[in-house]
């Protein structure tokens, strides 16, 4: 499978490890992820033919990254890059250096702490905190952040464009920017996803330069597993937009869709969804060139997360 998809190495830069009984969850966490382990992505890895991959802090471990750099070192910092969760509020530029020296290079920033998962306007405080706390600290870092309403990427583009980018910070928006693919998209626009909120506004940000999105858990914006071939429209329109802004993640183990979830709900042990991600990953490679697939598999990642 490597040498097939992968002759120049394969980059996932969007996946988590949940080792529980090594490091405990945070009490008040919006999910609880059965173990997911460092073997265990080491097998979906090899299986794959991923050679790299950036560690995404899970939000079932709140703001505290201390496991983060642990499972970078079990994974390999050769290959594998981290981005954290902060607490804007305190975290202090000596930690940032720290978490730099130790392969981190980016946060992820995460609504569900601010309640600002359904609330646009608290979705720009938010962001615009945690841009302000990387500001002069950490050079070319990451920002990641994951919402579930593409109808409020015209309200966050003034704050992207205004706040974040002027700061020399990378933008990153995960799982398609939520755009949809025609089967999950309400009739009038099932014959043209353009026509789908947020659309024109994702796609003048990829355009510009000022976000990168990545192409990831497709299951999040599609009902035609395995393949997602409804899908094929929004990716063509992303890479002819700017091919230079696109990024791959498995988003292993595959979380459920996101949701805010009452506290008895987020407490009980939720399982991982059955994703066939090779499947996948053959359907995407079909539909794009050899020079955007190396493009969206090793050359933007290791320009973005400092390789």
């Amino acid at each position: 499978m490597s040498s097939q998809l992968f002759p120049d190495g394969g980059w996932d830069v969007h996946h988590h490890i949940f080792e529980p009984e090594r490091f405990p969850y945070d009490p008040n966490r919006h999910l609880t992820p059965p173990p997911a382990s460092i073997k265990q992505y080491n097998e979906f890895k090899e299986k794959a033919g991923i050679t790299h991959s950036v560690l995404t802090h899970g939000l079932s471990y709140g703001a505290d990254s201390s496991c983060l750099t642990t499972f970078t070192a079990d994974l390999g910092r050769d290959v594998t890059k981290g981005i954290a969760v902060i607490d804007p509020e305190i975290i202090t530029p000596a930690e940032l250096a720290e978490m730099h020296a130790n392969g981190i290079r980016g946060i992820r920033v995460n609504l569900y702490r601010y309640s600002a998962m359904h609330d646009v306007d608290l979705q720009k405080i938010v962001l615009t905190a945690h841009a302000r706390a990387l500001d002069g600290n950490c050079t070319g870092w990451s920002m990641a952040f994951t919402h579930t309403h593409p109808e409020f990427w015209s309200a966050l583009k003034p704050v992207i464009t205004q706040e974040i980018v002027p700061r020399g910070i990378r933008l990153v928006t995960d799982h398609f920017a939520l755009l949809k693919g025609a089967s999950m998209l309400p009739a009038e626009c099932k014959g043209d996803l353009t026509r789908q909120q947020g659309f024109e506004d994702i796609l003048d940000l990829v355009r510009a330069g000022h976000i990168f999105v990545k192409i990831s858990a497709p299951y999040r914006v599609s009902t035609q597993a395995p393949d997602f071939d409804d899908l094929k429209p929004l990716v063509r329109a992303l890479f002819d937009a700017n091919p230079q802004q696109l990024l791959w993640g498995s988003d292993w183990p595959h979380t459920p869709l996101m949701k805010v979830r009452t506290r008895e709900e987020a407490l009980a042990e939720t399982p991982y969804l059955e994703v066939d991600d090779v499947a996948w990953l053959k359907t995407m490679r079909s539909w794009l060139s050899d020079y955007e697939w190396k493009t969206l598999m090793v050359e933007n990642p290791q320009r973005l997360y400092d390789w």
